[in-house]
Order: C-alpha cells, then sequence, then structure tokens
C-alpha cells in the first residue's frame, strides 16, 4: 500500500523541480510516511490495546509482561494503580487464584514479581508431571 502511495512521484517524469518535499529529505520522507499511515490516534489506540491485553494460559508470563510494558509506555498519565489493575485483570485465572492465596500486591512492580515467580512454578510443576513415568 506505501508502494502505491509513493510510486506516481517517484516515476513521475514531471519537471525535478516540482516534487514533493519528502522526495528530498528524509525526515520528510519519515512525516509523510507516518501522517500518512501511521495509527491517527497512538494514544487511543494503546487505551483499547491495554484493556483487551489478556495472557493465554498456555503462554508464559515473558510475552504478556513484554506486551504490557510495551503498551503502557505509550500512555501518560496512567497512575501505578490503573496500571495495576489492567495487569491483573489480563492475567489468567490459575495466576489469579494463586496470587489470591498469597494475598494480592499493592503496587504494580511486586504484582509483576509475584506473577512472575506464580507463572515459573506453574510451569515447573507442569514439567515434572509430563517427566513422571506413566
Amino acid at each position: 500500500m506505501a508502494l502505491q502511495w509513493f510510486e506516481p512521484n517517484l516515476l513521475s517524469d514531471s519537471d525535478p523541480n516540482n516534487h514533493p518535499l519528502w522526495m528530498d529529505d528524509w525526515k520528510e520522507f519519515v512525516i509523510e510516511l507516518q501522517t500518512t499511515f501511521g495509527p491517527h490516534n497512538p494514544v487511543a489506540d494503546a487505551k483499547h490495546e491495554l484493556d483487551h491485553l489478556q495472557m493465554k494460559e498456555s503462554q508464559c508470563i515473558n510475552k504478556y509482561v513484554v506486551e504490557f510494558n510495551h503498551i503502557a509506555s505509550q500512555l501518560q498519565g496512567y497512575g501505578d494503580g490503573a496500571l495495576h489493575h489492567h495487569f491483573y485483570t489480563g492475567l489468567p485465572n490459575c495466576i489469579k487464584d494463586e496470587i489470591c492465596h498469597v494475598g494480592k500486591p499493592w503496587t504494580l512492580g511486586e504484582l509483576c514479581l509475584l506473577a512472575q515467580e506464580v507463572d515459573a512454578h506453574y510451569w515447573e510443576c507442569k514439567e515434572e508431571i509430563q517427566c513422571q513415568p506413566k
């Protein structure tokens, strides 16, 4: 799609002095690319992504944490409490259940560490079960 957008100007035989700024200036090219093909409201897109981010039970938590941090870094003004809520909400029930037994930490950092410990223990147990003779 981007090629179709830029190609007419690139292949044009028209006056070389009468062409778009982006053809001679890398910064202008990047601006044209972002304006035309970038998200129109990146903050709203990030909020939507965060609202719908869910860790799958078959997934290791590292992928979820990386995705969560990537999205959260795009949001200004979200406090620790709001991010804590979104992080917890996106966890699978098997991790939430274990967190409830221990007690939910108050900070996002502590919640993230606890969730990673629970997830590591979950996968360790799963591996032990698979290794047991039948």
